[in-house]
């Protein structure tokens, strides 16, 4: 009796402790689904909102999000698309309550059978319970609260508002949420217009996106796809006798399409993107300023300061030109002793003794890398097979390792490039292209990011130094003729000008003309590399410290960037006034608030610099001085042809700029502007030491784009001119207009020679000591022959340089430059 009294004592216990269990378990689920929260998800559901760009005219560029979605309305979507979906993933969707006890029996029975998971139970309502939940932690108790709340969406929502959430939240792969994003990643198409077919391969993807994927697994996808359309047909919704040939004729089209495509196309290979340098530029200044969450999800608007058809003229013109030069530079041929290494030379000749080798020799390289690729043309096959004919494996092994190298090697050379365009009144970024084109493997930055030498088109910055230090005018006589000095290792220098002559006395502004570098290494030591480096630091804003202080620097071996140039190149043009690039104007929310307005503060900037007075950069007479000179570059000088010869520039508007092509033509430059803008043509190889072709200078291959672009910018007419609305260009007070000759700057004996402007500035005195141009000598009537000088002997009498200071320079640079 004690045994069965116990008994139903703790059969009680048991179920009085199971009941409370039970009911501390319900409580937690119930909890767990918080009331509805979830629901109020669903009912307030927005999809992530793209952040765009606009460019200056209020045109969208540029997108910037994560997952892109659409919303789509019910009566939307094409019965069929409902009809492939529900074929696959609920076919009794419009007659259970949220659970179907039946498909799960019967999956049940299924997965038995084949031993397997096979076959799923659960509905399309219970799917996007899991897709709301997806942020909770699984557990066991997770089951029960997705049933649950299962059951509260059947309660609240339609069945047609339940499937209208479920192709709206729905991860169909490749970064697509929701099918209006799939119809766009898959077929390029709005979902109004798809077909049964395109439905079909769609339905399979929300189960296993990758495992279905017609771009990762075609195979796999093309055989779900008639596992659909047979589960159509078994509904009635296609006719049975039609599903081959429509499984056919979609596969015909669609195949080549997706074994073509990347594995990797995503949402983000089909968003708009007009402008991937500038806006990938944008996004990192943002980045800093707002936060990650905020740009990609925070549905922003960011207004630029780019110009989006400016923007694509530069592309194209760009792309069309390196295009050429590539196909160019990989054809042409040269005889193999003109540039080379001679210790290479006679490692070739050695080698043909032996082997059949060609007479002409590839020249798109630098040395090293054209005896690369003439033994990999040439050679490397014949002495592969005559490793394999001796006692030769680790030779054979070596051949076999540089044929792959080689392989790697040949296909990363191409020619690149960049522009940048800025509006130097105002510091806009206009355009911006930094390289051929924009593509995973191809992101570097060209017109931002690339430090290249800049040859020739430094020249400007050491002549404008010299003139506001008033050492020379424009009009100064300075002799161009043979120089050469030994360093301190005993190694010759001797700066050389682009064509080899020699022009004797010329005038400065004729010198910038025609690039001649002698003069240019004359005025950098006139005036002293402290001076040109200080001046050049100020107008491009990079550190002093990249600015080599010795003649060489004359010629342009500072690397800078595109985008520094542009700054220099913009100051000049804005009459000597600071210009602060800007790119970004100000960005609103979604509320309409402006949360950053970097033009605010730009222009707070600048008013700040005017009241003070150093907004200043240069003086306004440098400005004027070197723009005239430029000038004279653009419209007569090295850029003239390519600027406005009818098959290459053809450009007839009224501008200044400056040419700049490196030794062994690796790097080519332009660097012009016009009343309203400025722009920067960089052209070469990514590696700095492959040269574009012998001859291949800037007046050739950069300038041409240039004009190209501003013709297009302006439409072919109403080219702006220099001067205010009523066509006038008064000198600034500080600048006196002089004459010297025309042949050879010195003072003109009336009569005897034509006259050329010569603009100075203004004698000043600074610490006691006035500083003004030297009056010229007076000239004969003859010009003046040139001749080789020592030019030690040389630096001592015009300069009062002493011998030790002499040793102390270094010149041990390339000076061969445009």
């Amino acid at each position: 009796m004690n045994l069965f009294s116990n008994g139903i004592h703790w059969a009680v216990k048991a179920l009085l402790g199971l009941a409370l269990f039970g009911g501390l378990l319900f409580g937690y689920i119930l909890s767990e689904v918080d009331e509805g929260g979830e629901l109020a998800i669903l009912a307030s559901y927005q999809p992530t909102t793209p952040t765009r760009l606009y460019d200056n005219n209020g045109i969208v560029f540029a997108e910037l999000y994560r997952h892109k979605q659409q919303l789509l309305k019910y009566q939307d979507i094409p019965p069929h698309v409902v009809q492939a979906f529900l074929s696959v993933e609920d076919n009794n969707f419009f007659n259970h309550f949220g659970i179907d006890f039946s498909a799960i029996m019967r999956a049940a029975v299924v997965n038995v059978i084949s031993g397997r998971i096979k076959q799923g139970g659960s509905t399309l309502t219970q799917q996007l319970a899991k897709t709301v939940l997806n942020n909770r932690k699984k557990s066991f108790i997770r089951k029960f609260v997705e049933a649950l709340f299962t059951l509260q969406i059947e309660q609240e929502y339609s069945k047609e508002e339940i499937l209208e959430i479920y192709f709206n939240l729905i991860y169909l792969g490749h970064g697509t949420t929701g099918l209006a994003s799939a119809a766009d990643v898959y077929f390029h198409k709005d979902v109004s217009d798809l077909d049964v077919a395109e439905a079909a391969l769609l339905a399979r993807l929300p189960k296993a996106p990758v495992d279905y994927s017609p771009y990762k697994n075609p195979a796999a996808s093309k055989r779900a796809h008639l596992e659909v359309l047979k589960l159509m047909a078994g509904q009635g919704f296609v006719p049975a006798d039609k599903v081959q040939a429509i499984h056919d004729d979609f596969w015909e089209k669609y195949w080549p399409i997706v074994i073509t495509q990347s594995p990797s196309q995503s949402t983000w290979g089909t968003k708009l993107n007009r402008a991937p340098h500038f806006t990938e530029f944008v996004r990192q200044r943002l980045l800093k300023e707002l936060g990650e969450e905020r740009i990609y999800s925070g549905g922003l608007k960011i207004y630029t300061t780019l110009d989006v058809n400016k923007q694509e003229i530069a592309q194209d013109e760009l792309r069309k030109a390196l295009k050429k030069h590539d196909d160019l530079v990989s054809g042409v041929t040269v005889n193999y002793a003109g540039g080379a290494d001679r210790g290479l030379v006679s490692l070739y000749g050695f080698l043909g003794s032996l082997f059949p080798l060609a007479p002409t020799f590839v020249s798109r390289l630098d040395d090293k890398a054209n005896f690369r690729v003439a033994l990999e043309r040439e050679l490397i096959d014949a002495a592969d097979v005559l490793s394999l004919l001796t006692p030769a494996d680790n030779e054979s092994a070596a051949f076999t390792e540089f044929q792959k190298r080689s392989a790697v090697f040949g296909k990363n050379l191409h020619v690149e490039g960049a522009a940048i365009t800025m509006d130097h009144t105002n510091g806009y970024i206009q355009t911006m292209v930094g390289g051929y084109e924009f593509t995973p493997k191809n992101q570097f930055n060209r017109a931002v990011q690339a430090r290249r030498q800049t040859g020739s088109s430094f020249k400007p910055f050491v002549y404008g130094a010299a003139i506001s230090e008033r050492v020379v005018g424009s009009g100064t006589g300075i002799m161009d003729a043979p120089l050469t000095t030994l360093t301190e290792e005993g190694e010759g220098w001797s700066p050389q000008d682009f064509d080899g002559d020699f022009q004797g006395m010329v005038p400065l502004s004729r010198a910038l003309s025609m690039s001649l570098n002698i003069v240019s290494v004359q005025v950098f030591l006139r005036t002293g590399a402290d001076a040109i480096i200080d001046f050049a630091s100020r107008l491009t804003k990079a550190d002093k410290s990249r600015f080599p202080a010795s003649p060489a620097l004359a010629l342009g071996i500072a690397e800078l960037t595109p985008y520094e140039m542009a700054v220099g190149y913009s100051i000049i043009a804005n009459k000597g006034r600071n210009v602060i690039p800007i790119a970004v104007r100000y960005v609103i929310d979604q509320s309409g608030n402006v949360i950053y307005n970097e033009e605010a503060l730009v222009r707070a900037e600048l008013d700040k610099e005017r009241e003070d007075g150093s907004i200043q950069v240069i003086s306004e007479g440098t400005a004027y001085i070197l723009r005239k000179m430029l000038t004279m570059v653009a419209m007569g000088g090295t850029a003239a042809n390519g600027l406005h010869s009818p098959d290459q520039g053809n450009y007839k508007g009224v501008a200044a700029g400056k040419t700049g092509s490196t030794s062994s033509f690796t790097n080519a430059w332009y660097c012009g502007f016009d009343p309203k803008l400025t722009t920067i043509i960089w052209m070469g190889f990514d590696k700095s030491s492959i040269s574009l072709g012998r001859g291949q200078a800037a007046g050739v291959i950069a300038v041409p784009i240039w004009g190209k672009m501003y013709r297009r910018f302006y439409n072919g007419e109403n080219y702006p001119e220099f001067g205010d609305e009523h066509g006038n260009d008064p000198m600034p007070e500080e600048v006196q207009n002089g004459g010297t000759c025309a042949y050879n700057g010195l003072s003109p004996k009336p009569g005897v020679c034509p006259l050329t402007q010569n603009l100075t500035l203004k004698p000043i005195t600074v610490a006691g000591v006035t500083k003004s141009v030297q009056p010229n000598r007076q000239c004969d009537g003859d010009r003046d022959h040139h001749k080789s000088i020592d030019f030690r002997e040389f630096l001592q009498q015009e300069y009062q340089i002493s011998d030790e200071e002499i040793g102390k320079t270094e010149r041990k640079f390339k000076p061969k430059t445009d």
